[in-house]
């Protein structure tokens, strides 16, 4: 069976199966975002003296306006993005790697959809902005702006200017950030909500059922042919005992093979 012969997601997993690697890789771009934040802010003094006293131009110095403005929210995207896929990459402990890889990529840069998933516990408008980090990630932060028919380009590509340069929208964004993180860091790993983990290989294939550490309860469970919710919690109570009970666990199947598995919510 695929999921039988799929090394398993546990401490000893390495790359992008590692929780540590995800924080080491966001620890360093959201300094780096930071970094060329600082520089935007002088470069962006530079432009004032050029303006205010009508000094000789240097086109290095408007264009570096515009690609410190735009870099620094394209790495406190990604930051943010490693962030919460280290987050999945421990909600997923004791699963096939090969499922956890597929869920790293289908999620994407879909930064609302991965806080949902961890329901980390960030305000509606902090939820609101991950939106905006997405947008960078995925346009507004790496290509020229886009055209579209309901929206002026010239408003358009203002508006984004505007986001980018808002330096106080940065220091938000930032902000949302390291909650991210700072949740990502906790889920696991206190003392004070710790996790526990149930895992076992079925005749009919597996599951996993985890509780506490700051994430919602949650089974995951394999099976090559039909079962009912009935049947699985059959199944899972005759050999663990469920700390909480069955109502508090949300249920997720891994479903197909290579390119096309995933996990799909059931219950």
């Amino acid at each position: 069976m695929e999921a039988e012969n799929s090394p398993v997601l546990n401490h000893n997993s390495q790359g992008i199966y590692r929780f540590s690697n995800w924080k080491k890789e966001g620890d360093g771009l959201l300094i780096a975002a930071q970094a060329l934040r600082q520089q935007w802010l002088l470069n962006k003094e530079e432009v004032r003296r050029i303006i205010t006293d009508q000094a000789p131009r240097s086109p290095e110095v408007f264009t570096k306006d515009l690609a410190l403005a735009r870099s620094s929210m394209l790495l406190l995207g990604y930051a943010a993005e490693m962030y919460l896929k280290g987050g999945l990459v421990k909600l997923y402990r004791y699963c096939p790697e090969q499922l956890v890889g597929r869920e790293l990529r289908m999620y994407s840069h879909h930064y609302q959809r991965l806080a949902k998933r961890l329901q980390i516990p960030i305000t509606e408008n902090q939820f609101d902005q991950l939106s905006e980090l997405e947008k960078s990630v995925v346009d507004e932060a790496r290509y020229p702006v886009t055209p579209t028919v309901d929206v002026d380009f010239f408003q358009k590509v203002n508006s984004i200017t505007r986001r980018n340069h808002g330096q106080s929208n940065f220091e938000s964004l930032v902000e949302v950030v390291e909650a991210i993180r700072d949740f990502v860091a906790r889920i696991d790993s206190d003392s004070g909500n710790s996790a526990s983990f149930f895992s076992r290989s079925m005749s009919w294939g597996y599951f996993i059922a985890r509780f506490g550490g700051h994430l919602v309860p949650s089974i995951v469970y394999r099976c090559p042919g039909k079962m009912s919710m009935a049947e699985l919690r059959k199944a899972v109570e005759t050999e663990v005992t469920l700390p909480g009970g069955w109502e508090q666990y949300e249920v997720y199947e891994d479903l197909g093979c290579g390119g096309k598995r995933k996990c799909e919510l059931r219950f």
